[in-house]
C-alpha cells in the first residue's frame, strides 16, 4: 500500500472551504471530501489535532453536517452533504463513523429530509437515511 496516499493531513483545507459559506466552494469541498472517503485516501483514523481525545473522522463528520444550516442551505449544498455522509458512514474503505458522529450524520440527512424544498433532496436524503440504517443494522449483527 505504498502507492495509496493519506489524506487526513490534507483535511485542514477542506474544513475552512465548508466554513466559507460560499455555497460553489462548498459544494466542491464537500464533493471532493466524498471522494477522498469513498477512494480510501481520508480515513480520519488517526487522533484529531484540535482535540486528541476524538478522532479525524469525527471532527470531519462534525464539519460535513455543520455545512446544514436550515432550511436556508444551498439545495446543491444539501445535496452534497447527503452524498458525504452516505460515503462516510457506509464505506468500506477503513472510515469508520461511530458513537456521537454517527448520530450527527443520521441527525443531519434526517433534518435535511424535513428541512429541503427540493423534492429530489427529500427522495435522497429519505433513501439515504433508509440505506445508511441498513448498513449500521448489518454491521451491528455481525459484530
Amino acid at each position: 500500500t505504498g502507492n495509496i496516499i493519506e489524506a487526513d493531513q490534507y483535511f485542514l483545507p477542506f474544513e475552512l472551504s465548508c466554513l466559507s459559506k460560499s455555497p460553489r466552494i462548498v459544494t466542491t469541498a464537500l464533493d471532493c471530501l466524498q471522494k477522498l472517503i469513498a477512494y480510501g485516501h481520508l480515513v480520519g483514523s488517526s487522533s484529531d489535532p484540535q482535540n486528541p481525545q476524538k478522532l479525524l473522522i469525527d471532527r470531519i463528520v462534525d464539519v460535513i453536517c455543520g455545512c446544514f444550516i436550515g432550511v436556508a442551505t444551498d439545495e446543491a449544498v444539501q445535496l452534497q452533504i447527503i452524498k458525504a455522509l452516505l460515503t462516510a458512514v457506509t464505506s468500506n474503505t477503513g472510515c469508520e463513523v461511530h458513537e456521537a458522529s454517527l448520530l450527527q450524520a443520521v441527525r443531519t440527512v434526517y433534518n435535511i429530509y424535513l428541512a429541503s424544498r427540493n423534492a429530489v433532496n427529500q427522495t435522497t436524503a429519505k433513501a439515504t437515511l433508509t440505506q445508511m440504517l441498513s448498513v449500521i443494522f448489518l454491521r451491528m449483527e455481525h459484530h
